[in-house]
């Protein structure tokens, strides 16, 4: 900055201060403060006396006078909340403004136009010379013109009266009246039109480097014209130099950005398109850079602008909108580069400010951001931009209500922009005050349509208040508006919008009990951007509710966050714990922790907590505590559990404990470090079909411990390396009984076995993501190293007491080593190709020892606007995981790789499957699956480790169903078959066949007052076999079982309680689960479980 610049921002800093002096020292009662200046502002105090020349930041007294003159504007914000945006040639009082809620302002217009806006109803009395309005709203204008007065409100209510009589008019109603006459009705077609004068037009030209429109003096005149919102005057001017043909390219140019401006995108782009091919100017390539912008093109405008900055270097204003536009793809460097160069050239340009201050923000440097911002402000008060981003700044801090009143004045600024009203909307739903949140986002909609954000939003809100049939609609809209893209990114990309990295889609679905449409919908967005951290976490959500999906599940999770920016979103114990056989159900009663993510970051501490209580001695307590400040998050919390279960020695417990913390060294360097801990106790809790096969002896133990580091390096916005070390020890202990024989004169002569198993294991991965236009990649390698030490004692327990035992111990080490290579190509609209191949080498010990390369294959095909058909085939073997985790695509084309097997089993897995979407509200689909398997087991016959083949097909059918607001209906269809092959090694244990029929049909009930309600009826049909020498009962067994459930969620997002009654009519019944075939050393419960069982659960968000 040269010399002559530093001083003169000097002066004008000193000016403000006096400015600001003279009021402070005279003021009893303060009324407000200047919050834009534009040309001729002056201020006259209640005593009269001389008019003063005003300035920005300027306390206002009860009683002053603001006087705007000719082609000038300005705004006030008052102490009520309320900020005032003033009209040229408008003279008004500030008779009597208070910030008590139940009191009335009072406002004298005594000519010119003003519209109010405020953050919350007003009390406010405005009086004119030929009409007086008592309002009470948020927003509304008023006018006065050749001898009438007009007041027309957008939100709210209006009373208006004068001697000749009353009338009162609401939302989106004008009352007017002549002099002398009574007031009349008027309906405005498009009542926002009437405040086109308080818009801000972003400018094409910069004061100081006007070269492009010198040589025209009309066209100079207009972009000043534009500056302060006389936008017929200067569309005239534009549309006479259009007509003469004189520098016809910088009026379209003009023209081009009062469309923008009015949201009439198609016509914008055809103007800004006709300018470019008219001139070289840097002004009319800016032009054509907002309209492509609006039309959701920023690489087009990126490149236009590249061109600008190309033909005319020297251009500070191309520059400045250069590294606007970098800045919103996410191309930081490149952006601040931009701005930089921007200021070298022209240091008065406020442009440049605003880009170096949303660059400081994204890498959350508060204070170098509230700097930029304050003196973009005192460059260009009018411009709502450096507002939007010191409201930001603020709630960033922590500073909540401070933000909003900053935002709130960027509307006022330019209250006809949508994005503005989507953020405005998101910072009255972080202040829990419903319902302006929803009143913005309608706003938003209604500006623009065709913007995606307000419908993400408002889908969020709709979620959160019970009402996730409309919030799905919403979604939907939104998805659509967003070219079928991932909508987890929002447009403009400046607050790095965490809502969209939340996991509200999700929880929309669950609540609906959609679990397909969720699976689908996360499938699509991976394979767009398998670094979209939402779709994961998304996806880890989702595989709660599925069965044998844990390693997918916690695998997801993991990716998620080493792929989040620093967030409040805490991690819960339950949740980042595996196999804790608790029976998840879908449903708003199931509300995770992250239900109440904040659509804003902000440093701050937010505790959780849950309880759970119910019959068979279960109980369950949850907490976290979690937080941000600047650049660290961390979140720490525990959780509980404890049940008697259903039967003897079917209980339960668990205590787990995580601590986690991230840290954002840089805009490119993000770490990550985690301690999880575990304890759990179970008896025989395991279903071997009958109920009443139960071993009262069989206990078991586990304590683990988890460690983990993780980093994510972003070199480019297009790519991403991700680094993961977990360390994890696992012990198993456990003691059961076999009674040997029985003397009636001595006792029982029993075989005690006591089990011990430790599992240490070091597992390093390493992945590159890079992102294309039309293709993206994921490259990653794995090695996991576990030694595993079982230790076997044998002791007989006479009446006389314990023989020595006999004891026997094996170690041994698996090494695992792996490298994948995953594309996703979408060179066709609506057509996705998956492909993959991965390579693995694999040693257990001195029995196994093999190396495997398998192919991947899938695609997703969009085969009209209602039909999507999926297809894929794969082979993989389950890896070596530390805690059950890993960074390699867990999915493909929405067909899970990973289930809950053996280290070590081959798998090929085919599906296809088809989604029919019939209308909005009515959902259906199928998907066949087949998995051929070669599970690794030890010969004792042979003393050899060999391969068993085992078959597995799934197959599902659902249907999905709104036929309203308030009700959700879905069925499904599941078919479950496992084959083992003949005379298998395993037999005895393992069954032949299994064969599961489940039907479940359930209808959910959702009121806007926070009430909701479930009944549901599952039919099962099972059939297990097994060979002669397999241990338990077969059989066939079919039953039906009936849920019920009714909830409320908390106003303002305070929590949910619900109850809920599993097997109502207490159905007795059969039943296999899936230990057989899940983690070998752990059971896996199924999700039924004879006899009724009531839950009631709290959840609360403070």
């Amino acid at each position: 900055m040269n010399i002559k610049a530093s001083l003169g921002i000097v002066a004008l800093c000193s000016a403000a201060f006096w400015n600001n002096a003279r009021p402070d020292a005279a003021c009893n009662s303060e009324a407000g403060r200047l919050v834009s200046v534009q040309g001729a502002v002056e201020v006259q105090s209640a005593a009269g006396g001389e008019w003063r020349e005003a300035a920005l930041e300027d306390r206002l007294c009860q009683g002053d006078t603001i006087r705007v003159g000719m082609r000038s504007r300005a705004a006030v914000a008052l102490i009520n909340d309320a900020v005032l945006r003033i009209d040229e040639n408008t003279t008004m009082r500030l008779l009597a403004v208070t910030g008590l809620d139940s009191e009335q302002s009072w406002l004298d217009l005594v000519e010119g136009a003003i519209m109010s806006f405020s953050r919350k109803p007003k009390l406010l009395k405005v009086s004119t010379p030929y009409l007086n309005g008592s309002i009470e709203g948020t927003e509304f204008v008023a006018r006065i013109r050749n001898d009438t007065a007009q007041i027309t409100v957008f939100e709210g209510t209006v009373v208006t009266s004068n001697a000749e009589g009353s009338l009162s008019v609401s939302g989106g109603g004008t009352a007017i009246a002549a002099k002398g006459g009574a007031p009349q009705p008027r309906i405005l077609v498009r009542p926002r039109d009437t405040v086109q004068w308080s818009l801000y037009y972003p400018p094409i030209v910069a004061v100081g480097g006007a070269r492009d429109a010198a040589g025209n003096p009309s066209l100079r005149e207009a972009a000043d014209l534009l500056a302060v919102g006389r936008v017929e005057e200067a569309r005239a001017l534009a549309e006479k130099a259009i007509a003469d043909g004189s520098d016809a390219g910088l009026a379209f140019a003009l023209r081009a950005v009062i469309k923008v401006s009015q949201n009439d995108r198609a016509s914008a782009l055809s103007d800004a398109e006709q300018a470019v091919s008219l001139t070289d100017a840097a002004a009319a390539k800016i032009a054509l850079s907002y309209a492509l912008q609006a039309n959701l093109r920023l690489e087009a405008a990126r490149d236009t602008l590249l061109r600008a900055v190309e033909q005319h270097p020297n251009d500070a204003l191309a520059w400045a909108r250069l590294g606007e536009l970098r800045l919103m793809l996410g191309e930081r460097p490149a952006a601040l580069e931009a701005a930089q160069r921007a200021v070298a050239l022209q240091p008065e340009l406020s442009r440049t400010q605003i880009v170096l201050g949303f660059a400081a923000l994204t890498e959350i440097r508060i204070a170098e951001a509230r700097a930029a911002f304050e003196q973009a402000i005192a460059l260009d008060s009018a411009d709502p931009l450096p507002r939007l981003g010191l409201g930001l700044a603020e709630i960033r801090r922590g500073n909540l209500a401070e933000g909003g009143r900053e935002i709130e004045t960027a509307v006022a600024l330019d209250s006809n922009n949508s994005l503005l009203r989507s953020y405005l909307g998101k910072t009255y739903f972080e202040e829990k005050r419903p319902p302006l949140d929803a009143q913005q986002f309608a706003i938003a909609k209604e500006l623009d349509p065709l913007d995606p954000t307000p419908y993400l939003y408002d889908a969020i809100r709709l979620q959160t208040e019970n009402q996730p049939v409309r919030a799905l609609e919403q979604i939907e809209r939104s998805i659509e508006l967003n070219d079928n893209r991932a909508i987890y990114r929002g447009r403009l990309l400046l607050d790095q919008d965490r809502a969209a990295r939340g996991t509200s889609q999700a929880r929309i679905y669950n609540d609906l009990g959609f679990t397909q449409l969720g699976i689908n919908q996360a499938a699509m967005s991976l394979a767009i951007d398998p670094s979209n951290a939402s779709a994961h976490r998304f996806l880890s959500d989702i595989y709660r509710t599925s069965p044998r999906a844990e390693v997918s599940r916690v695998s997801d999770l993991l990716q998620a966050q080493l792929l989040q920016d620093i967030n409040i979103n805490p991690i819960q114990p339950s949740v980042a714990a595996t196999n804790l056989n608790i029976v998840a159900r879908g449903g708003p009663a199931a509300a995770g922790f992250n239900e109440f993510t904040p659509l804003f970051e902000r440093n701050q501490i937010q505790p959780n907590f849950s309880a759970l209580a119910g019959s068979n001695g279960t109980s369950s307590i949850e907490g976290v505590l979690s937080g941000i400040y600047d650049r660290v998050s961390f979140s720490a919390g525990g959780f509980q559990y404890d049940t008697d279960g259903f039967r003897e020695n079917g209980d339960l417990s668990h205590q787990v404990a995580t601590v986690y913390g991230q840290a954002a060294l840089s805009e490119t360097v993000n770490l990550q470090a985690e301690y999880g801990t575990r304890h759990s106790e179970w008896g025989d809790i395991a279903m071997k079909f009958d109920p009443a096969d139960v071993d009262p002896t069989y206990r078991r133990s586990l304590d683990a411990d988890l460690w983990r580091l993780g980093a994510r390096f972003t070199p480019a916005p297009n790519s991403n390396i991700l680094f993961s070390v977990i360390a994890a020890d696992r012990t198993i202990e456990g003691t059961e009984k076999d009674e040997l024989f029985f003397i009636p004169e001595l006792g029982s002569f029993d075989l005690r076995t006591d089990v011990e198993s430790e599992d240490v294991t070091d597992q390093y991965d390493i992945q590159y993501l890079f992102q294309g236009d039309a293709f993206n990649l994921t490259l990653g390698g794995t090695y996991a190293d576990l030694n595993r030490r079982d230790t076997l004692a044998l002791v007989v327990e006479t009446p006389f007491g314990e023989d020595p035992p006999i004891e026997l111990e094996t170690e041994f080490t698996v090494r695992d080593k792996r490298a994948y290579a995953y594309g996703n190509l979408h060179l066709i609209e609506g057509l996705i190709w998956t492909l993959g191949l991965s390579y693995q080498d694999y040693t257990e010990g001195g029995v196994f020892d093999f190396d495997e390369t398998s192919p991947k294959l899938g695609v997703q095909w969009q085969a009209t606007e209602a039909l999507v058909l999926r297809g894929a085939y794969f082979q993989g073997v389950k890896p070596v995981l530390s805690s059950n985790r890993t960074l390699e695509p867990t999915q493909i084309a929405g067909f899970n790789q990973y289930f809950d097997d053996a280290n070590g089993t081959k798998f090929d897995r085919y599906g296809i499957g088809a989604d029919l979407k019939v209308s909005r509200s009515l959902f259906f689909g199928a998907e066949v699956t087949r998995r051929d398997l070669e599970s690794p087991v030890i010969s004792e016959v042979i003393g050899e480790g060999i391969f068993e083949n085992r078959e597995e097909w799934l197959n599902r059918f659902y249907a999905y169903w709104t036929p309203s607001e308030r009700w959700a209906l879905s069925a499904e269809v599941t078919y479950d078959k496992f084959e083992n092959q003949t005379e298998s090694v395993l037999a005895f244990g393992v069954p032949a066949t299994v064969t599961t029929l489940s039907i479940p049909l359930i209808a959910r009930y959702f009121h806007p007052n926070g009430f909701f309600a479930s009944v549901g009826v599952t039919y099962v049909d099972q059939e297990v076999t097994g060979e002669e020498v397999y241990a338990y009962q077969t059989g066939n067994s079919d039953f039906a079982v009936v849920d019920i459930g009714v909830g409320y969620r908390l106003p303002k997002r305070w929590g949910i309680l619900s109850l809920s009654v599993q097997n109502l009519l207490d159905e007795q019944f059969d039943f296999l689960d899936n230990s057989y075939r899940s983690f070998q050393d752990e059971p896996m419960i199924g999700p039924y479980s004879p006899g009724m069982a009531i839950t009631a659960q709290m959840t609360l968000n403070f």
